[in-house]
């Protein structure tokens, strides 16, 4: 059966949501994609590059699901309101993707029976990695809303007081400032730029599929390869003296906070 999905907003997140959808309608079948805007060029992009169907903030399609991909920033509680008076409790489930704003709050402006569902989504989806945060009210139903989330990415259902700490821990950011780090300090060494790019994006990768393989904690793999006086323990050595590790446990305790005032300044 085809699914009707009402996106309010259309910038980075929902197009990326957008795109994971077009390429998986076999096991994910849509029946329209509606998308309410206020750019008409972000319309128009929308438009022509995944056939969506553009709608205005007065009209009333049968969505099985309205997601809400606004910015905190913006009256999430005039949206709310708006989606109350024109989709139905008993037929629409709505999504919120908005950081830091919380199904109580969502609650006030739709009302307490609807079925409210919050996710923050992750940008690495577009390459089929990634979790997807979800929390539930009371009147959201798992089966509801699952084939639509694993359409873009793999799901976590958590209580709602995970969603900001997940939310400031999984963008990839850091891992470019590593890789971007990791590359200059292979330049710095002396090697030409291609290379160092080639060897640390290998390094990477193949480090975590190592990781994965083997099942265990990062620490297992640094005790077997810190041999007495050698290179691996130079660098364990060198990194606790910089203050690798509280930097990068600063930084995460850092975009936790953000997201969190984020969502306590919302409206």
């Amino acid at each position: 059966m085809a699914n009707n999905i009402y996106f309010i907003g259309g910038g980075n997140m929902v197009t990326a949501i957008i795109a994971a959808i077009r390429k998986r309608g076999k096991s994910f079948p849509v029946g329209h994609l509606y998308v309410e805007e206020i750019s008409p060029e972000r319309t128009r992009f929308l438009e022509d590059a995944y056939s969506v169907t553009p709608v205005s903030p007065d009209s009333t399609p049968d969505a099985d699901i309205v997601v809400i991909g606004v910015r905190p920033q913006d009256d999430v509680a005039g949206v709310a309101q708006s989606v109350a008076r024109r989709f139905s409790r008993e037929s629409t489930t709505v999504i919120s993707i908005v950081a830091g704003y919380t199904i109580e709050k969502l609650q006030r402006s739709l009302g307490e029976e609807f079925p409210i569902a919050r996710i923050i989504p992750n940008t690495l989806t577009t390459v089929d990695y990634g979790y997807t945060g979800a929390a539930l009210n009371t009147h959201a139903k798992k089966e509801n809303v699952d084939a639509f989330l694993r359409t873009f990415g793999k799901v976590l259902y958590v209580d709602e007081k995970l969603i900001d700490i997940i939310t400031g821990f999984y963008p990839p950011n850091i891992v470019y400032h590593f890789v971007d780090a990791y590359i200059d300090a292979g330049v710095l060494a002396g090697l030409p730029r291609d290379i160092a790019k080639a060897i640390a994006l290998d390094t990477i990768v193949g480090g975590v599929e190592f990781l994965k393989q083997r099942d265990v904690l990062p620490q297992v793999l640094l005790n077997i390869n810190n041999s007495p006086g050698g290179v691996g323990i130079t660098e364990a050595y060198t990194l606790n003296k910089t203050g690798f590790a509280a930097s990068i446990q600063s930084t995460v305790l850092a975009a936790v906070e953000k997201t969190t005032t984020l969502g306590e300044h919302s409206n």
